[in-house]
Parts: structure tokens; sequence; C-alpha cells
């Protein structure tokens, strides 16, 4: 955005929000992101019965060459403006003011389509145009969250069940002699899932319990896909079997020696399929920590 447009927003109390601006104008609730090379997305959630003026005022601004295009999905309208054009932001958005006023449109809440008592709530980062009854709700939900007490020790089990799970995929693909990253997200998606379904909080440890419980997915499912080998090739070798010699199998250096070839490659296709994910879940754990949602104000 072009510092001409950064003071005009201002004069008008726009608030920044990461890359974008909220403001009010009149009774009007207007966000504009910057997300595109000289080009702003204008956004306005309202209703109206009657909309044809303004948007034969938009198809005007777009044969002029003023505005690149518009759109409009249920209640929210979205405009893609040039920053380039000689018409002013501020004179722009006081036109597209004026025609909500004459064809009576109102702003409504982008989760329950109230009319009355609106805000832009935010985080920060995102923002959202909500009625001080979804606002007060999503302010006590914040609240609940930030003061609830972590279960570690249910959201591990619920991890470690979910991982064994996810390592189901990664027995069925091993047992034909194949390795796949999809089977290591499947790990992880179930081990983060199970400890999502267990109320586990997402937070830098209980990402590190998460991680122990993947591990744990995996070599199960390795052993699981050894003892499959060992079977194909004796038959008459049941589990128990297998399980009682299993110290002998590893402990023979031509054995783990044929073995490690494979545990290798497995340990690469799981950081494979399982990075992103815990990527991701980093991340969102970080930007959790003391969660603070606030109504925007723009008296100041």
């Amino acid at each position: 955005m072009n510092v001409n447009n950064i003071e005009q927003l201002t004069q008008l109390k726009f608030k920044k929000i990461e890359n974008s601006w909220v403001g009010k104008i009149n009774d009007f609730y207007i966000s504009i992101d910057d997300e595109k090379e000289n080009k702003l997305i204008i956004k306005l959630n309202f209703i109206s019965s009657n909309r044809g003026k303004l948007f034969e005022f938009l198809e005007n601004e777009k044969e002029a060459d003023h505005i690149e295009s518009y759109s409009i999905n249920k209640n929210q309208l979205e405009i893609v403006y040039k920053e380039t054009v000689e018409v002013q932001l501020d004179s722009f958005l006081n036109e597209i003011v004026s025609l909500c006023g004459e064809i009576e449109a109102k702003c409504v809440c982008t989760n329950c389509e109230q009319t009355q008592d609106l805000s832009f709530y935010t985080n920060q980062k995102v923002y959202s145009l909500l009625c001080s009854n979804c606002g007060g709700r999503l302010l006590n939900q914040v609240e609940v969250d930030n003061s609830r007490r972590n279960n570690y020790l249910a959201g591990f089990f619920a991890s470690l069940l979910g991982a064994l799970i996810g390592s189901v995929a990664w027995i069925a693909i091993g047992a034909l002699g194949f390795f796949a990253s999809i089977a290591g997200f499947a790990i992880s998606f179930c081990a983060f899932k199970g400890y999502e379904l267990a109320k586990g909080k997402l937070s830098r440890t209980g990402i590190i319990l998460n991680i122990i419980t993947i591990l744990i997915g995996f070599i199960f499912a390795q052993y699981a896909v050894l003892f499959i080998g060992f079977r194909k090739e004796f038959p008459e070798m049941n589990l128990r079997d297998f399980i009682t010699l299993t110290p002998i199998i590893f402990s023979d250096m031509e054995i783990l020696k044929s073995l490690i070839g494979d545990f290798l490659l497995g340990i690469l296709f799981i950081v494979l399929g399982t990075f992103r994910t815990i990527k991701e879940n980093f991340i969102k754990a970080k930007e959790n920590k003391n969660l603070q949602i606030e109504r925007v104000d723009f008296s100041e």
C-alpha cells in the first residue's frame, strides 16, 4: 500500500492488523487487505434489498479501469481496487458508503447476520466483524481456553492410541515392501487428532509428547512389518514366537545389517511425512500461547 493511501486510512481512523486495515465510516464497517501488488481487496459485509445502484456504480468504475473486479458472496462484497488510479482511496470509500446509505444497506455480523452493535474483533493477526453476542462468546471461549489446565497425561495416551491407529497405514504399505510419506502423515495426523480429542492444549510440551508418540507409532509399525516379513519366510511362526525371538534377532549382527537400510529409509519417510504436520502445529502453539482477542476501538 502506498504512503498516500496509508495517510488517508490513518485520517479515517482505520486500524492496521497485519497486512490489513479495518475501519468504520458512518455506520459501515470496511476492511482492506493489502495482499496484491498495487491492488487492495476492499470488503464490506452488508444486506440490502436493492443492490442495483451500487453494482451500477461498480460497473462504471470497472469500465473506467479504477477497479479490476468485484464480486459478492452471500453478504460479502469484495472489490479489487487499483492503487495506481487517479481516484483517491478515501473518496472511493466515501462514495461506496454514500451509495450504501442510499440503498438502505446495513452491515451484518459475519456469524449470525445481526445488524446491531457490531465491531471488528481481532487477535492482531486476523479479524472478523461480529455482533456483541458473537464477540462476547468468542471472548469468553478464549478466556476459558487460556485458563484451562492442560491434561498432558490423558493427551499423551490419546495421542499414543492415535499414532498406533495411524500406523496401520504404514504396516499395510510396508507389508508390500514399500515406503510412503503419506503413511508417516497418517501416523502424525492421528496422533495429533487423538491429542486434540482428549482436550490436550496445543503447547510446546504437548507437541513434544506428540513427537514421542509418533516415534513409538513408527517403531511399532516397523516391528509389525518385520514380523510380517518373518512370517513370509517362516509361516509356522506366530506372534508369541516372534516376540520371544526378538532379543536374539536384534543381537545377530548379520540380521541387523540387513535391517539397517530399511530402518534408515523408514526414518527418512517418517520425517518427510510428519515434518509439515509438526511444523504447522508448532506455529499454532506459538500463536495460541496467551491468545488475546480484543474489540477494535475506532474512537481514538
